[in-house]
Parts: structure tokens; C-alpha cells; sequence
């Protein structure tokens, strides 16, 4: 239990495991209505191999409410000359706190992250996220170009979840 006393359901960590493990493309997370337990948000699943898995993950945010959510970010990099473009994936973890959500959920959201981070073994990325704008391709290659492992792999991000850079 976190330090909010807010429990993490097992199929949180069931879940998380299924992207690691490349069963699924993302899910989201909420709290249940008496904000004691975290849950799977009921239709959040997006499989692997999901075109516009992207556009549904951000289109099925709520502008008024917390979330906390795993992805499996796709990257394509350039490798530099002569080396072939690589495929890299992230395992991202992402809390969703809104301008719009009522403060108290946002202070039960925030004082709850680590509870659930710490059951989610092997976050390579990890973005707090406040606005759509931040949700933007452009401003989560930005982000991710900032990151050692990828500043040392050639010339930076060609796409991101088939977006181009």
C-alpha cells in the first residue's frame, strides 16, 4: 500500500507484465470511486499491432480525470551513416494529471505513483503529463531525444509510433 494508503490491483501488474512480455500495446489505470484502490480502466487494452494504437490511447484519456498508464512506445532511429534505420520500443509509464481534475484526485494520483511504479519492474521511460499538447508526437520525440541511451545511438528519432520526426 502507498503512502496514501491506495492498494494496486494484481491485474495492474498482470497487465504490465503482458506488454513486456509484447501480448499487449498499452492500458490505463485509475483509481476505483472510493480512491483506495488502483484498477484497470474497463476498455483501455490496446493490443499489439494496432495501427492507431497512438491516437486511441490519447483520444481515450479523460480531460477532467488522473490516470496512470503503460505504453510500449515504437521508435525507429537513425543509426547513422551506412547503418540501417533500428526499431527500438520503450517501456513507458505515464501519469495522466489534468489541469481539469478536481485537486483532490490530483493529490491522490500523485501521492499514489509510487506504489504503482514500484510494482511495474523495468519503466525505461517515465513522463508526467499534464495537457494533450504535451501528448503531440513532436513533444514526446523531443523528450525522448533528451535520453542518454538515445543521444549515444546516431543521429536521434526518425518516427515515433509511425509518426515521422
Amino acid at each position: 500500500m502507498a503512502m496514501s494508503g491506495v492498494a494496486v490491483d494484481d491485474e495492474c501488474i498482470i497487465m504490465w507484465e503482458k506488454m513486456k512480455t509484447k501480448k499487449i500495446k498499452s492500458c490505463r489505470f485509475m483509481m476505483d470511486s472510493a480512491m483506495k484502490k488502483i484498477i484497470i480502466e474497463e476498455g483501455s487494452v490496446i493490443e499489439q499491432g494496432d495501427e492507431n494504437a497512438w491516437k486511441k490511447f490519447t483520444s481515450g484519456l479523460p480531460e477532467d480525470k488522473c490516470r496512470y498508464a503503460a505504453y510500449d512506445v515504437e521508435l525507429v532511429l537513425d543509426m547513422g551513416s551506412g547503418i540501417p534505420p533500428t526499431k527500438r520500443n520503450k517501456l513507458t509509464f505515464i501519469q495522466w494529471a489534468p489541469d481539469k481534475a478536481k485537486i483532490r484526485e490530483r493529490m491522490v494520483a500523485s501521492s499514489s505513483l509510487d506504489a504503482i511504479k514500484k510494482k511495474c519492474d523495468g519503466i525505461q521511460v517515465f513522463w508526467q503529463i499534464n495537457s494533450m499538447d504535451d501528448l503531440e508526437p513532436s513533444e514526446r520525440i523531443s523528450d525522448l531525444n533528451t535520453s542518454s541511451d538515445i543521444k549515444t545511438s546516431g543521429n536521434g528519432i526518425i518516427s515515433f509510433e509511425g509518426v515521422k520526426a
